[in-house]
């Protein structure tokens, strides 16, 4: 999917179409491996252990298998009021911008 680095959008604080620049969102600093929420995960997710029940897991190709694709957020900044917002969940196997 190719996305321009510079697209002409609504901003709600300056209430106009402007010029915003678009930059991809990054995700978040990874909790420690060790942290309580982590382990929780961990054991419910079935990354240890069996953690197939109730459910199977999710595996690829089968019939109730995990997506093939990851959601990309973009952050677009507004040039006049330097404002960022966050918009457009797409779903992209690659990620150009142009």
């Amino acid at each position: 999917m190719k996305i321009p680095k510079i697209m002409t959008r609504y901003c709600p604080r300056c209430k106009k179409h402007t010029e915003q620049s678009v930059v991809k969102q990054t995700t978040g600093r990874v909790r420690g491996k060790m942290k309580a929420g982590q382990r929780r995960y961990n054991r419910l997710s079935g990354i240890i252990g069996y953690g197939g029940f109730p459910r199977p897991k999710i595996e690829h190709g089968k019939k109730y298998g995990a997506k093939l694709t990851k959601k990309v957020s973009f952050k677009f900044t507004c040039k006049e009021c330097k404002k960022s917002t966050l918009g457009m969940g797409k779903r992209a196997k690659k990620l150009e911008m142009v």
